[in-house]
């Protein structure tokens, strides 16, 4: 996929972590959801990221090659198991939870549109799944609507049969959209209430 589809991506994937309570909504967990999917490509500097980062991605690039290394699913894997073993869960409830949220989605997105190394170490072969898309094809954006959709989908079913508006926080935004019905007018009544 192309840069701003992994960005969309991304970032849709950890608005969905946020629907269904494994990380908080903030805009850190936005922001880093969507580095998250831009951090395989540090391997090109032809990337979105790799392009800002050309001290890094050009060495990485000669060293490694393309969607291969970094396109593992073994980086996020290890990533999260030394932070859950040595910050605790806490620390996967975060920013940082949504970057590997978004990582993930970057190495599903690719083994759609092409393939990548997607089990090395552990196997060299480049593993693709259907549907195949080229990158930068009409194909390749209705592939993205299509996961989009299952996303939102899937965010819907999380808030309407499973809220969990403790985490639901959106900075000072009110979320009188995420409420189910008349829930927040009894919200805003039992407040009036109180005071």
């Amino acid at each position: 996929m192309i840069g701003r589809s992994h960005l969309v991506l991304g970032v849709a994937c950890g608005l969905t972590a946020a629907a269904a309570g494994w990380v908080p909504l903030s805009w850190p967990i936005v922001i880093a959801a969507g580095l998250g999917a831009l951090a395989p490509d540090l391997d090109t500097e032809r990337s979105m990221l790799g392009c800002r980062m050309v001290w890094l991605s050009r060495p990485l690039s000669r060293m490694v090659g393309h969607r291969t290394v970094t396109h593992s699913f073994a980086v996020p894997i290890a990533a999260g198991w030394v932070s859950w073993h040595y910050l605790g869960q806490a620390a996967l409830d975060s920013a940082l939870g949504a970057f590997l949220i978004g990582y993930v989605s970057h190495i599903l997105a690719d083994m759609m549109t092409g393939g990548c190394w997607a089990f090395y170490p552990l196997s060299r072969n480049r593993l693709s799944l259907w549907p195949h898309a080229k990158t930068g094809s009409f194909r390749e954006y209705l592939l993205l609507v299509a996961c989009l959709s299952l996303l939102g989908w899937f965010s819907y079913r999380c808030l309407v049969h499973e809220p969990r508006q403790e985490k639901l926080k959106f900075g000072h935004i009110p979320l009188i959209a995420l409420s189910g019905p008349g829930e927040y007018e009894q919200q805003q009544n039992s407040a009036v209430m109180r005071s």
